[in-house]
């Protein structure tokens, strides 16, 4: 495939318009019509603005061979379709620096998330979505509130890409053969929604190879699938065991408890209150009724605690900025990229390589006896 219907490929992807595109990258309108229908052959200073632009690498015009992109999953994605192709640019650029800093330093992942014994979409229900939170409960090594160190885990053990961007809508995942598995969450949304978000879209990556496969590999998730994720991140989030003995021992004589009560448990376990009555559901027998009916009268009860933390997390995951700092060291990364790949200014990039002390070659001996 030439260059020009490339260039053509990366502007529609992202969403702009030529004027948007001439905006963006600084080279008039009418000279990238000319790159893109053929009349011109761009320069590579002309390639290198326009994949700035568009955030590609030069490498998706030069290739011999046009990269396949993943779909990308979305949880609530926003009303602009132009909005939506811009973020989902970005993620995939930085799901792509993250593999090529993996890749330059020499560490690339070799961990595989575990996947459902269920192979067709059609044995897949409710249960299966249950028995897959408890095993990966059991694989994950989670503990009694698994809020606290999933996100952890996945990047440390599973080494899944999770970024926080401020966008229009929810959370993103995607699986690619390239760069792995990767999570974009919403780093407005309140701390206990990034949690379920990060465990519903783990449900997603966990289940790609049943749901996401031959002529449904680049289907949006249907309704029930969608609501079969929300069971598995209720599960997983809510342990049984240690959530009914939190709500027993807050209980009265009579068996009941207080809406405020359950607030501090759901606060506890870092879920929302409505998740909370949700899994009661299944951990009483109630019916979908009466827990509406909870729902419902939650919204109308003051209770009378601060409001929840919700500290704002790093767009970057501390692995990807320690590759790039060791890549930067190496050599394997120019200044000028370092500040791209970590969004800074080239000034402030300087810095890390002016540092008064530098301890990169110091040794720490330490004798095993």
């Amino acid at each position: 495939m030439d260059i020009g219907k490339r260039l053509k490929i990366a502007r529609e992807a992202i969403g702009y318009t030529l004027q948007r595109a001439a905006e963006e990258s600084g080279i008039g309108e009418s000279s990238i019509s000319e790159f893109e229908n053929d009349k011109r052959e761009p320069k590579f200073s002309h390639l290198s603005r326009l994949a700035q632009a568009y955030r590609r690498t030069i490498d998706f015009f030069l290739a011999d061979k046009l990269p396949v992109e993943e779909f990308m999953l979305w949880r609530k994605e926003p009303d602009s379709e132009q909005e939506k192709k811009r973020v989902e640019a970005e993620f995939r650029q930085l799901c792509e620096q993250y593999h090529r800093l993996e890749l330059c330093t020499g560490q690339v992942p070799k961990a595989t998330l575990p996947m459902s014994d269920v192979s067709e979409p059609e044995d897949f229900g409710y249960r299966q979505a249950g028995l897959l939170a408890e095993k990966a409960q059991r694989e994950f090594l989670l503990g009694d509130v698994p809020s606290a160190s999933l996100k952890r885990l996945l990047e440390e053990k599973y080494h899944v890409k999770i970024f926080h961007l401020d966008f229009a809508g929810s959370a993103i995942s995607i699986k690619s053969p390239v760069f792995g598995s990767a999570v974009l969450l919403n780093k407005a949304n309140k701390e206990w929604r990034r949690n379920f978000d990060l465990a519903h879209e783990l449900f997603h990556l966990l289940t790609s190879d049943i749901f996401r496969k031959g002529d449904t590999a680049s289907g949006e998730p249907s309704d029930f699938e969608e609501k079969l994720a929300n069971a598995f991140a209720s599960r997983l989030l809510l342990p049984t065991d240690p959530v009914k003995e939190k709500i027993e021992a807050a209980m009265s004589t009579q068996g009941t408890i207080s809406f405020e009560a359950l607030d501090e448990i759901a606060r506890e376990f870092g879920v929302s209150l409505d998740a909370l009555l949700w899994r009661m559901l299944y951990l009483y027998g109630k019916s979908p009724e009466q827990i509406q009916a909870y729902v419902e009268k939650a919204k109308q009860v003051k209770v009378n605690r601060p409001a929840r933390r919700s500290d704002e997390p790093d767009e970057l995951p501390e692995r990807y900025c320690t590759l790039a700092l060791k890549a930067l060291r190496d050599g394997k990364l120019s200044l000028m990229q370092f500040a791209k790949y970590m969004g800074i200014s080239y000034k402030k990039a300087q810095e890390y390589l002016t540092e008064d002390e530098d301890f990169t070659d110091e040794k720490v001996s330490i004798s095993v006896t």
